[in-house]
């Protein structure tokens, strides 16, 4: 995950934890768990491009 990804997640949480309803402390909430599995599912789309990569590669 990238520093800027976690930064977005650290202040997202702190949105959530100061939201001033429970409302809109659900939705950030949700938010930020869907941004942190969709950063989950990238990376191992990365893991998997870089593997495909190297069997191709002939070097």
């Amino acid at each position: 995950m990238s520093n800027e990804l976690r930064h977005k997640l650290h202040e997202l949480q702190d949105l959530s934890t100061n939201a001033p309803d429970p409302a809109t402390r659900a939705i950030i909430e949700a938010l930020r768990l869907q941004t942190a599995i969709l950063n989950e599912r990238l990376f191992r789309i990365e893991l998997q491009l870089a593997e495909a990569t190297k069997r191709t590669d002939p070097a």
